[in-house]
């Protein structure tokens, strides 16, 4: 099934997100999880392999850190998927602001 441009319309494959032809963005034909982002205080500790954080996401174990923060790969008993949780330092996540 083709999914028709709404500025030029052009035909488009259902596989794409925007136009070939201009370059707009397509109306999606499947549906979509969007879920909103959740500003927490995270532990000043590093977090464990085990623990559940937030009350859904259960640390697996850290992919990797850096200046901005740490990225766990966690189980997200929300959705029940492994997915990754990037955190962020607390001076960064408020935009440099200090209490």
């Amino acid at each position: 099934m083709a999914i028709k441009c709404p500025k030029c319309h052009s035909e488009n494959p259902e596989t794409k997100q925007f136009c070939g032809d201009c370059g707009a963005q397509l109306p999606q034909t499947k549906d979509i999880h969007i879920c909103a982002t959740e500003t927490l205080e995270i532990p000043k500790e590093e977090l464990t392999p085990g623990p559940t954080f937030a009350s859904r996401y259960q640390i697996i174990k850290e992919l990797g850190h850096c200046g901005m923060g740490w990225v766990y790969k966690v189980f997200d008993n929300d959705i029940k998927e492994k997915i990754a949780l990037k955190l962020l330092r607390p001076d960064i996540s408020l935009g440099g602001v200090e209490s």
